[in-house]
C-alpha cells in the first residue's frame, strides 16, 4: 500500500449476485405458501370449545396469573412493596384535589383511585402503569358534570317547584361521572376484544403533546380562583378560559388574604423540594420526598388547630365520608347527552396511558400488550362506573415513580390497594381540615411537566415543520377556544397535512451513479453516468385520485411532455410535406440520417430537435396504494408516450398495487412483462437485449 493512502479509512465494498427478475418472474420463483383454510374452516377452528382452548383464551386476559405464577418473591417483593407505597403518598392528595377538579367530592377521588389500581393489577400488562385520577380526564368530567347540573337546575325554573337541594344537585353530577365512567369502560373494552390496539398508532405525539399542554393550562387555570379564594361564573362553550380570567380579574377585591399566602407558601415548598431536592438527587434516592403527602398533612393539622376556617374564612375541604357506599347501576337514562364526552375521554385514556406503557416498555424491555391493555384500561374504568368513580386513566408523575422505584410486576398495585382501603375506611376524615387552596397549588404544582413542553417547540420547529403545526393548531385551538375543538382541530389538521404532503411531494429523475451502482437524483453534478435513451423517473407517493394528475404533470414536465412533442412533430411533417411516420424514423434514428422527400435533402435546421428518449423508467418503490383514477393516469401517460414510440417500464410494484392494477384490466393494454423487481433489473434487462415486450406490442 503507497503512503498517500496509508491515512485513507478502508472502504467495504457490497456485490450481489442474482438473477434479473421481471414482477412475474420472481412471483414464480419465490411461491408464497397458501392459505387453503376457507372463512368457513376459519371460523370453524376458533369456535372449537375444548377445555385447553378455553382456558388459554381466559388465561390470555388475566395475565396476574402469570405474574404470580412466575413471580421471584425474594427478587421482586421489597420492589414491588417500596415502589407501591411511594406512588399511594402522591395518589393521595392527588386524588382528593382530582375529586374537586372533576366537580364532585374527594371521596370520589379516592373511589377512583382504589378501584382502578384493584381491577388494573388483574388485567394489565405494564407493572409501571398507575391508573386512577388523572387530570385531563377530571376536568372533561367536571364539563359534563356542570353541563348536566346546570341542565338540572333550568328544568325547574319556570314552575312553582322548589328548587333543588345541594344533595340532589350533587346526586345529578355523580350519576353523570357513573355514567361517562361506564361508558369509557365499554368503549375501551369493546376496541380491546376486536383488537383495535393498532388505532393507538394514529394518534400523533404532535396531537397528543400539543393537547394536553393546553389541557394542563385548563387545569391549572381552574385552580386560580381557589387560590385567591374567590368564586367566579362557570361559562361554557368556546372561549370559557378568557371569559373566567375576565370575570376573576373584575373579581379581584373579593380576594382572601389568607388563603393566598397559604397557597404562595404551598407553591414556594412544593417547588424546591421537587426541582432542588427530587429532580436533583433522583439517582441518588430510592424514593422520592413525599412532599405533596408532607404539605397536605402539615396544611391539615395547622388549619385544623389555628381554625382557619372559623377564624379567616379560609375555604376547606370539608366532610369526608368514610367507608364504601353500595355499588349501583350508572345513570344511563340520559346517555345520549354526554355520549360523545364518553368517547372523547376514552380515546384519550386510551392515548395518554398507552403511549406512557410503550414508553416504559422501551426503556424497561418489558413488553406490553396493546389490545390487553385496551381491556385493562376498559376494565378498570367498567367496575368502577359502578362504585361512585369518574373516568380514570393513568398519571405521568405517578407512572415515573413506579418506574424510578424499581416496580417489577403489577403486584405493586397491591400495596397501593391497602394503602387506600384503610384511607377511605379509616383515615380519610383525617384530611378534612385541609385547605383548598393547599390542593389547587398541588394541581398547578402537578401540571409543571407538562406546561414545560412549550421548551420543545424551538425543537420541534427543528426536525418537522409538519409536527409543528400540528402541535400549534392542537394547543392554540385548545387553549382559545375549549378542548374539545381542539380536538377536532388537531385531528383535522393532522389529516389535511398529510394530503398536504402527498400533494407537494416532488418526483425526481434519477440515475446511476458514474463510480458505482447507485442511483442518484438526476441534479448530481459529475457523479451522474449518463444511459443513452433511457431517463428513470421516481414517483414520490402512493398514486390516488389526490396526487395522480400531479405527478403526471411532473413526468410530463421533467422527461418530455408527449402532447407538445408530438406537435412539434406534426407541424414539422406539414412544414416539409412529409409524413408524420417519417418524422418519427427520422428522430428515432437521431435525426443524423436526413431526413428526404421525394429524394430531396430537406435541412436539419427545418426539422424538429429530435427526441433522444426512447425508454423510460418508473421507479415506484414507494407506491404502496393505487386507485381508480391512479390506474386511469398511469394509462394516460402509457398512452401518451406511445405516440412518440417511447417505451415505459415499471419496477418496484408491491404485490398488492399490482392486484389492484390487475382487477382494474391495467394489463389488457399494458404488458406485465415491463414490470420489474426494481430499477436495476430493468437497465440489466435493457443492456444486455433481452427479450423484453414493449409497449408497441400490445394494443
Amino acid at each position: 500500500m503507497s503512503e498517500e493512502n496509508m491515512d485513507e479509512p478502508p472502504v467495504t465494498t457490497l456485490a450481489i449476485k442474482r438473477r434479473v427478475y421481471t414482477h412475474e418472474a420472481f412471483n414464480e420463483m419465490y411461491v408464497e405458501e397458501p392459505n387453503t383454510l376457507t372463512i368457513k374452516d376459519r371460523i370453524k377452528e376458533e369456535c372449537q370449545c375444548t377445555g385447553p382452548k378455553v382456558g388459554k383464551v381466559v388465561l390470555s386476559y388475566l395475565p396476574v396469573v402469570k405474574a404470580i405464577r412466575k413471580y421471584k418473591l425474594k427478587e421482586y417483593i421489597v420492589g414491588d412493596i417500596l415502589s407501591g407505597l411511594t406512588v399511594s403518598f402522591l395518589h393521595l392528595p392527588q386524588s382528593m384535589a382530582l375529586g374537586i377538579l372533576a366537580g364532585l367530592q374527594p371521596i370520589h377521588g379516592l373511589y377512583t383511585t382504589f378501584f382502578p389500581v384493584l381491577v388494573y393489577m388483574i388485567f394489565g400488562t405494564s407493572p409501571y402503569i398507575a391508573i386512577g385520577t388523572n387530570a385531563v380526564m377530571a376536568l372533561l368530567t367536571q364539563a359534563v358534570v356542570v353541563r348536566e347540573a346546570d341542565a338540572f337546575i333550568a328544568s325547574f325554573s319556570g314552575s312553582n317547584a322548589t328548587m333543588p337541594t345541594e344533595e340532589e344537585i350533587l346526586g345529578v353530577k355523580i350519576g353523570a361521572a357513573m355514567g361517562c365512567c361506564f361508558l369509557v369502560g365499554i368503549i375501551l373494552m369493546v376496541m380491546g376484544f376486536l383488537k383495535m390496539g393498532i388505532l393507538t398508532t394514529y394518534l400523533s405525539t404532535s396531537f397528543v403533546g400539543g393537547f394536553t399542554t393546553a389541557a394542563a393550562i385548563h387545569i391549572g387555570s381552574s385552580q386560580v380562583p381557589k387560590l385567591f379564594g374567590i368564586k367566579v361564573q362557570t361559562f361554557p362553550g368556546a372561549g370559557k378560559l378568557v371569559r373566567m380570567y375576565i370575570d376573576l380579574f373584575s373579581k379581584m377585591d373579593q380576594a382572601v388574604v389568607v388563603e393566598v399566602i397559604i397557597a404562595v407558601i404551598s407553591f414556594t415548598i412544593l417547588l424546591l423540594v421537587k426541582i432542588c431536592i427530587n429532580e436533583r438527587f433522583k439517582d441518588k434516592m430510592k424514593m422520592p420526598v413525599p412532599i405533596d403527602l408532607l404539605v397536605c398533612v402539615g396544611a391539615t393539622i395547622i388549619s385544623h388547630f389555628a381554625k382557619f376556617n372559623e377564624t379567616f374564612g379560609v375555604k376547606i375541604v370539608g366532610d369526608i365520608p368514610s367507608g364504601f357506599i353500595p355499588p349501583t347501576m350508572p345513570h344511563l337514562h340520559n346517555a345520549g347527552s354526554f355520549a360523545s364526552d364518553a368517547f372523547v375521554m376514552a380515546i384519550l385514556s386510551l392515548a395518554m396511558s398507552i403511549s406512557l406503557a410503550k414508553l416504559l416498555a422501551s426503556k424497561h424491555g418489558l413488553p406490553i400488550d396493546d389490545n390487553q391493555e385496551l381491556v385493562a384500561y376498559g376494565a378498570s374504568n367498567f367496575v368502577s362506573g359502578f362504585f361512585f368513580s369518574f373516568p380514570s386513566a393513568t398519571a405521568p408523575p405517578r407512572t415515573m415513580i413506579l418506574s424510578s422505584c424499581g416496580a417489577r410486576t403489577t403486584i405493586n398495585a397491591l400495596t397501593t390497594s391497602a394503602f387506600f382501603l384503610l384511607v377511605i375506611l379509616v383515615i380519610g376524615q383525617l384530611f378534612e381540615s385541609v385547605p383548598l387552596s393547599v390542593l389547587a397549588a398541588m394541581i398547578i404544582v402537578s401540571m409543571k411537566d407538562l406546561l414545560l413542553q412549550y421548551r420543545n417547540l424551538p425543537r420541534i420547529w427543528k426536525i418537522n415543520k409538519y409536527d409543528f403545526v400540528i402541535w400549534i393548531v392542537s394547543n392554540s385551538v385548545s387553549v382559545l377556544v375549549d378542548l374539545n375543538y381542539g380536538i377536532i382541530a388537531g385531528v383535522g389538521i393532522s389529516i389535511l397535512l398529510t394530503v398536504v404532503r402527498d400533494q407537494i411531494s416532488a418526483g425526481h429523475l434519477i440515475g446511476l451513479s458514474s463510480s458505482e451502482d447507485v442511483l442518484v437524483k438526476d441534479n448530481i453534478t459529475g457523479k451522474k453516468k449518463i444511459i443513452d435513451g433511457i431517463n428513470i423517473f421516481k414517483i414520490p407517493t402512493n398514486i390516488y385520485f389526490a396526487t395522480a394528475e400531479r405527478i403526471k404533470a411532473q413526468i410530463f414536465q421533467q422527461v418530455v411532455n408527449p402532447e407538445k412533442q408530438l406537435k412539434k412533430m406534426a407541424k414539422e411533417a406539414v412544414a416539409n410535406k412529409v409524413g408524420l411516420d417519417e418524422i418519427k424514423i427520422h428522430i428515432a434514428n437521431g435525426g443524423t440520417n436526413g431526413l428526404k422527400q421525394n429524394g430531396v435533402l430537406v435541412s436539419k435546421s427545418t426539422v424538429v430537435e429530435p427526441n433522444s428518449l426512447k425508454t423510460l423508467v418508473l421507479d415506484c418503490s414507494v407506491v404502496t396504494y393505487i386507485d381508480m383514477a391512479g390506474i386511469a393516469t398511469l394509462q394516460q401517460i402509457i398512452k401518451g408516450y406511445k405516440k412518440i414510440d417511447v417505451d415505459i417500464f415499471m419496477a418496484g410494484l408491491p404485490k398488492n398495487v399490482v392486484a389492484t392494477m390487475e382487477a382494474a384490466d391495467f394489463f389488457t393494454t399494458y404488458p406485465k412483462q415491463n414490470l420489474f423487481v426494481d430499477v436495476f433489473d430493468v437497465l440489466s434487462a435493457l443492456d444486455r437485449n433481452t427479450s423484453i415486450v414493449n409497449n408497441n406490442s400490445v394494443a
